[in-house]
């Protein structure tokens, strides 16, 4: 069968060239000469040797079906330019992941949207919800569910029609950005044309976990990383739930195969729209998770390495220079050598960096975003020139937090350098808001340090920060140290914008300082959407004199457990069923958010001195699965007693 939308009258197609891709779209009734930017269809399609560019608002006359939508609905009138390659060729060498957000664009101007990366489970950004199956009551597509939330199901569109039983190959029904063509569910069973007329079946499959405690490709993920049981989310919720199994179906791990069509009578490689048995969409419905074809980026960039770690850092200019916008650009890859884009987002965003000079004069807590090359970008400006070191904080898949340091120089006029001198008064006003903190009348190295911030004046806009009251950044003088601490009276804000009741007159915050010397610390608040930041400086003392006690050894056969600022190693540890076990926590002397360990299900809270080994006894525990954080929730474990 065609699609109604294909028998559109003649004046309103585009009929010049030869090419599929330059005959098959359907243009606005004003023709290809431009039209209003609300209407629908497409609105202009222009050609050169290597590009055929459409223009479109993303609107059509027909309702297309639930893969038209948008994961995450934008206001306004849109506008696309989409440039689809008109002699495509295969990729040759690693094969390019598609976009985060648009993939192709469909016959009539729609974009062909990524429905597995806008939405993600707790706000991770580690299992990426199926939007298509997420808006379906299990009518239209395999994965859907009926649920009490969803009070307006997708009702059936265009696509939808094309997955009835059909006595002749499915239509053209649009291009991925890579040029090759995208075809409804029927085609030959036979590459070259011949066989039977048969539905094209996917070579992607539900994996049979019943935890969700890995990725696809078998990448083993930390505890705090891990999705919810079946039992709670059922499979097919997450992108992740899926796996390519090769020969399982008629498609590649692309969603496509070559493929002789009544527009390529000569064959092509093209893409399907897959469905299952019953007709209904299935996974991955368009464009698997990469190209077939070669994908070239728009404006290639140079980049100039800054250094490589775990993340590579690099900017676009050779030399920083003070008052000069850079860009900089940071991308780890994993074992294949593929770009990480999943990065873990702790609270909201998925890298922080931390910026400070080497006075501590200057200071910025920027974060950088995904870009179209798989690497994280952000633009900033250096204002003096001098010595700057950057920290990143990120965390990755299957990896402990990362935190490191990389340091920069900025040519350009500097100024004089600024001695830290202790705060006088440790009240200071920003914007409507009066904080003052409140330390305890010794600061000494070596421990942990409780302080409060209280908050007066105008406090009714004040909003959490980044899942947060308050962020707090301490750096030593000589950048000799570095801490993030976030309140320990509201944990659990560790990935999502989302306030805990009415905003509280004063959190409390726990540090420490490894050394004796100066110390910068800045408050970050955010009030009716600004973002404010108070410095203090404080003067820590000398590590006061350990009091006399005894040192209990740590019996043989039990087990230890380090925490450092990446949180706990191991962060899975697998105990003996039906036999009590002593747990040896080792808190290192770096500063770390470690000071607690709570057991949430044993009703267990154990302090932890910055320092010092604590044991636990863990009494005897049936087969089942124990989780411990730490006491603002940042660090997560699991003890597995089998």
């Amino acid at each position: 069968m065609r699609l109604p939308l294909l028998l559109l009258p003649l004046c309103c197609r585009l009929a010049f060239g030869s090419e599929p891709v330059l005959t098959a779209w359907i243009m606005s009734p004003s023709g290809s000469s431009g039209a209003s930017r609300s209407q629908p269809e497409v609105h202009s399609v222009s050609v050169n040797e290597q590009y055929v560019t459409v223009h479109s608002a993303g609107l059509s006359v027909r309702y297309f079906g639930p893969l038209q939508s948008r994961p995450i609905p934008a206001a306004g009138l849109q506008s696309f330019e989409f440039r689809i390659p008109v002699h495509p060729r295969p990729e040759s060498g690693r094969h390019t992941r598609v976009p985060a957000d648009v993939l192709g664009v469909f016959v009539n101007g729609l974009p062909i949207y990524n429905q597995f990366e806008s939405l993600s489970w707790n706000g991770a950004n580690v299992w990426h919800y199926d939007a298509v199956a997420q808006r379906d009551n299990g009518t239209l597509t395999a994965s859907g569910r009926a649920r009490a939330d969803l009070t307006h199901p997708s009702p059936p569109g265009l696509l939808d029609e094309l997955a009835l039983p059909a006595s002749r190959h499915s239509p053209l029904i649009g291009f991925a950005l890579d040029g090759y063509p995208v075809y409804g569910p029927w085609a030959y069973s036979e590459a070259g044309g011949g066989g039977e007329l048969r539905r094209m079946r996917s070579s992607y499959r539900l994996r049979s976990q019943v935890q969700r405690r890995s990725w696809p490709g078998g990448i083993q993920l930390m505890p705090a990383q891990y999705g919810p049981d079946r039992t709670a989310e059922p499979p097919g919720t997450f992108a992740e739930d899926y796996e390519y199994v090769r020969g399982s179906g008629d498609l590649d791990e692309h969603n496509g195969r070559f493929a002789v069509t009544p527009e390529y009578p000569q064959g092509t490689y093209a893409y399907f729209l897959t469905t299952d048995a019953a007709g209904r969409l299935a996974f991955p419905y368009l464009i698997g998770p990469t190209f077939y074809g070669r994908v070239t980026p728009s404006g290639e960039q140079t980049w100039h390495t800054l250094a490589c770690k775990r993340i590579h850092l690099a900017a676009d200019l050779p030399r920083i220079e003070a008052n000069r916008p850079v860009r900089l650009h940071l991308q780890a890859k994993d074992a294949a050598g593929d770009p990480i884009r999943a990065f873990e987002y702790v609270h909201e965003r998925p890298i922080h960096l931390l910026i400070a000079s080497a006075d501590l004069a200057d200071f910025d807590h920027i974060h950088p975003e995904l870009s179209p090359s798989d690497s994280f970008e952000v633009t900033y400006t250096f204002r003096h020139g001098g010595r700057y070191r950057i920290w990143a904080d990120y965390s990755l898949p299957g990896e402990a937090p990362h935190l490191e340091e990389f340091d920069v120089t900025v040519e350009g006029p500097g100024r004089p350098e600024q001695k830290l001198v202790a705060s006088a008064s440790f009240t200071q006003t920003a914007g409507p808001l009066m904080v003052s903190l409140t330390l305890p009348p010794r600061l000494s190295a070596g421990k942990d340090v409780p302080f409060t911030l209280k908050f007066t004046g105008s406090t009714e806009a004040l909003e959490p920060y980044l899942g947060a009251w308050a962020h707090v950044i301490v750096v030593g003088s000589g950048w000799r140290s570095f801490a993030h601490a976030h309140p320990i009276d509201s944990p659990g804000l560790v990935h999502t914008h989302a306030p805990a009741g009415p905003p509280p007159e004063e959190v409390r915050i726990l540090t420490s300082f490894p050394t004796q010397g100066m110390y910068k610390l800045w408050v970050q608040l955010q009030n009716a959407g600004q973002v404010l930041t108070i410095p203090f400086v404080l003067a820590v003392g000398p590590k006061v004199a350990a009091s006399t006690k005894t040192v209990r050894p740590i019996p043989t056969g039990a087990y230890r457990i380090r925490i450092s600022q990446h949180g706990y190693n191991p962060a899975n540890v697998t105990i003996p069923a039906n036999a009590p076990v002593t747990l040896a926590f080792t808190r290192e002397s770096t500063p770390n958010c470690g000071a607690e360990v709570v057991f949430p299900a044993l009703g267990l809270r154990k302090a932890l001195p910055l320092g010092e080994t604590v044991l636990i006894q863990l009494p005897a525990q049936t087969a089942s699965e124990i989780s411990f954080s730490c006491g603002m929730g940042m660090y997560r474990a699991m003890i597995v007693a089998r």
